[in-house]
C-alpha cells in the first residue's frame, strides 16, 4: 500500500509539472506577450522604453526556462501564486478569501450527493423495471438535460420570488463557515449544486449494483441462504462500492464548475463570481492562479480516491504485482 501511494503521489507531481508549464506558458499568448502587465500598470506612460525598463525590473528579460524555474521555486517554496495588476494584490490574497467559501459549499452539495444518490442507485438496482426504477430514471434524465444556470433560476424563481420561503441569496460577505451558523440562506445554491451531481452518481451507482448482482458469488450467497438485504448490504454494495469512490474524487472539477454556475446566480462571494470577474475584467494573473489551484485540488481529490478504492476493495492488487 505504501509503495502504491508513493507512485501515485510522483504521478501526481508529473502531472502537476504539466500544468505549471502550461499556466507559465498561457501569458505568453496575450496581448503584447508577457509585457501584457506593464500596458495595465503604466497607462498612458507605457512607451517602448518605459515597457522595457518595467520588463526589467520584474525580470521579465530573462530566459524563458529561467523565468520557469523562478514560477516553480515561488510556488513551492513561497505558494505564490503571481500578482494582479489590475487590483495591486498578489493573486493568493485575493483567492484566499474566496476559496473557504467554495469549498464549504462544495463538500456541503458532496456529502448530501453522496448521501441521497447512493441509497437511491441501491434501490433502483434492488427493484430495477420497476415504477420506482422509471421514475427515478426519468427524473434523472431530466436533471441531465436541465443546464446548470436554467436550473438555478427556476429555483430561484419559484422558492424566492412566487412562494417566498428561502432568501435568494446567500448573506453577503460573511465568514466560510456562515453554512452552519446561518444555513437557510445556502439551502437554494447547496440545493442545485447537489442536483446538478445527483442524478449522474445515482445512475452510475444503480449500473454497478446492477453488475455486481449477476456475478457468481452472489448466486453462491443467495444458494447458502442469505436474504436479499443480507446479499445487497454485505456483498452487493461493498463490491460496487469501489467505482463510486473513484467516480466521488474525479467530481470535484464538475462540483467547482458548477459552483462558478451557483455563485453567480445566486450572488455568493465564492471562487466561481471571482474567477467570472476575472475573466470580464482580463485579469489573466488571477484567472491563471485559480486554474491552478483547481488543478492541484483535482489531482488531491483523485489521490484519496485510489487510496479509498484500495482500502474498501482489498482485492485490488495495489502494489501492482500479479497474481
Amino acid at each position: 500500500m505504501f509503495t502504491y501511494i508513493i507512485r501515485r503521489i510522483v504521478q501526481s507531481f508529473i502531472v502537476l509539472l504539466i500544468v505549471l508549464l502550461v499556466t507559465f506558458t498561457l501569458p505568453y499568448f496575450q496581448a503584447h506577450g508577457i509585457y501584457g502587465p506593464a500596458y495595465t500598470v503604466l497607462g498612458t506612460h507605457a512607451t517602448p522604453g518605459n515597457v522595457r525598463l518595467w520588463g526589467i525590473e520584474h525580470g521579465m528579460n530573462h530566459p524563458y526556462f529561467v523565468r520557469f524555474w523562478t514560477y516553480i521555486t515561488q510556488i513551492f517554496f513561497h505558494f505564490n501564486l503571481g500578482h494582479s495588476y489590475k487590483q495591486n494584490m498578489s493573486v493568493w490574497q485575493i483567492i484566499s478569501l474566496y476559496v473557504p467559501r467554495t469549498i464549504w459549499l462544495a463538500l456541503s452539495s458532496l456529502l448530501l450527493t453522496t448521501i441521497i444518490a447512493i441509497p437511491i442507485g441501491v434501490a433502483q438496482a434492488q427493484k430495477r423495471n420497476t415504477s420506482f426504477d422509471y421514475s427515478a430514471t426519468g427524473v434523472a434524465f431530466v436533471l441531465y438535460g436541465v443546464p446548470s444556470f436554467l436550473l438555478c433560476q427556476l429555483a430561484l424563481d419559484l422558492f424566492s420570488f412566487h412562494w417566498p420561503h428561502l432568501p435568494s441569496q446567500p448573506p453577503a460577505g460573511v465568514a466560510p463557515w456562515a453554512i452552519f451558523t446561518n444555513p437557510v440562506g445556502f439551502i437554494l445554491p447547496v440545493g442545485c449544486l447537489t442536483l446538478l451531481s445527483l442524478a449522474f452518481l445515482s445512475r452510475f451507482m444503480r449500473g454497478a449494483v446492477l453488475e455486481v448482482l449477476v456475478q457468481d458469488y452472489m448466486r453462491t450467497a443467495r444458494a447458502k441462504g442469505c436474504s436479499t438485504t443480507q446479499t445487497l448490504v454485505r456483498h452487493a454494495f461493498r463490491n460496487a462500492l469501489g467505482p463510486i469512490v473513484v467516480i466521488l474524487g474525479l467530481s470535484i472539477p464538475g462540483l467547482l464548475g458548477g459552483a462558478l454556475i451557483v455563485e453567480t446566480v445566486f450572488n455568493y462571494g465564492g471562487l466561481g463570481i471571482q474567477t467570472v470577474a476575472a475573466a470580464i475584467n482580463l485579469d489573466i494573473p488571477v484567472i491563471l492562479g485559480i486554474t491552478l489551484l483547481v488543478s492541484i485540488l483535482t489531482l488531491a481529490g483523485n489521490l484519496i480516491a485510489d487510496i479509498m478504492l484500495g482500502v474498501v476493495n482489498p482485492r485490488i492488487r495495489v502494489e501492482g504485482t500479479g497474481r
